[in-house]
């Protein structure tokens, strides 16, 4: 997610190559099969490529993670 808020829009392969320490190519396309099943990002299809982009802004979804967080470990 941080990768798509920081550029705005990204594929697969440019979400792959600015990993720090790199998961294999097919669990970043699982991890945005997932996001974008939850709602928090979406895809257009440019020249056969998936451009997935932000739905949630970047402040609502930091506050969703940390009340998530927060009702995970301290109910």
């Amino acid at each position: 997610m941080d990768i798509l808020y920081q550029r705005g829009r990204a594929t697969a392969a440019e979400i792959h190559a600015a990993l720090p320490d790199r998961p294999s190519y097919s669990a970043v396309r699982a991890k945005l099969r997932v996001l974008e099943e939850k709602g928090h990002i979406r895809h257009e299809e440019e020249a056969l490529k998936y451009v997935y982009l932000p739905t949630v802004a970047r402040d609502r979804a930091k506050r969703s993670a940390l009340s998530h967080m927060l009702q995970t470990f301290f109910d």
